[in-house]
């Protein structure tokens, strides 16, 4: 019996030692490519104004980075289509979307209240979508949670050692999209992390990948590419944990014409941020 004590101490330990290290202060850099579909711009509502913004480009390339701290987190991106930048503050409950583009700079500010009557109004015009599909006999899947399948591989990035992951999610027509995901098992972010960067806002290195959040770990690459022919493909290029971060970083920098968010929307719910002409921004 008297070599079962340190025995149980030493698996404590090793247990001890493998659990995740829970991140509550973050800067982390990301590289995000994009290549758009060529039949991008008439398939669904909206699709046509995107490219039209876009100028028709087949495809864009951006760079990030996050700075995330206890309440507090900012995403910055830049690429050939503008600069943006998304702080949150989630002490207060408000997030401020700021975008410098065709030599403008323009911004609105939402609150979690906005943020809830914005998904309220969409969930309500998809049901209604789907409500008027079924009476025309066209079946719809409703949204169901991802399935996340581990595999053994492993490679380098950033310095750290990255597991593969596959996320296996189903649309509405119940045709299986596939995300290849290399995280690492290492540390991950505290309860309250948005991988969009706050509510409702998707940042332009996780945007339209769902189950980010299932993953055992830190998501630092990811590619998809969705049956439409549109391909994503972001890495993480750089990751500072525990970093020192200023209080001044979360300003809200001088020179925006920032609005509420209600004021930024259209009759459906939809926000109407065109770049160029003479319209509302």
């Amino acid at each position: 019996m008297k070599y079962m004590l340190p025995v149980f101490l030493v698996l404590t330990g090793l247990s001890t030692n493998a659990q995740i290290k829970v991140v509550d202060k973050a800067i982390i850099k990301m590289k995000t490519e994009i290549t758009f579909p060529e039949n991008m711009g008439g398939n669904s509502p909206g699709e046509g104004d995107r490219m039209m913004m876009m100028g028709g480009a087949t495809g864009m390339e951006a760079n990030t980075t996050m700075y995330y701290r206890d309440d507090m987190t900012k995403v910055e991106s830049t690429s050939d289509f503008g600069n943006n930048i998304i702080i949150t503050d989630k002490k207060n409950k408000k997030t401020t979307t700021l975008t410098e583009a065709m030599g403008r700079k323009f911004g609105f500010y939402s609150t979690e209240e906005d943020e809830k009557a914005m998904r309220s109004r969409m969930d309500s015009a998809r049901n209604a979508r789907r409500d008027s599909l079924e009476k025309a006999g066209i079946p719809i899947s409703k949204p169901a949670k991802p399935e996340v399948e581990y595999t053994n591989e492993t490679k380098k990035i950033a310095g750290y050692t990255c597991k593969k992951a596959i996320l296996k999610s189903k649309n509405q027509r119940g045709e299986v999209n596939s995300t290849i995901v290399w995280y690492c098992p290492d540390f991950k972010m505290a309860d309250g992390f948005s991988f969009g960067g706050g509510t409702g806002r998707g940042m332009m290195s996780m945007a339209g990948v769902n189950g980010l959040d299932q993953i055992e770990g830190f998501p630092m690459e990811y590619q998809m590419e969705r049956n439409n022919g549109m391909k994503m493909h972001m890495t993480v290029t750089k990751v500072q944990l525990d970093a020192d971060i200023d209080d001044k970083t979360f300003e809200i920098p001088k020179g925006y014409d920032i609005k509420p968010m209600k004021e930024m929307q259209g009759g459906d719910g939809r926000m109407m941020m065109r770049i160029g002409g003479g319209g509302n921004q």
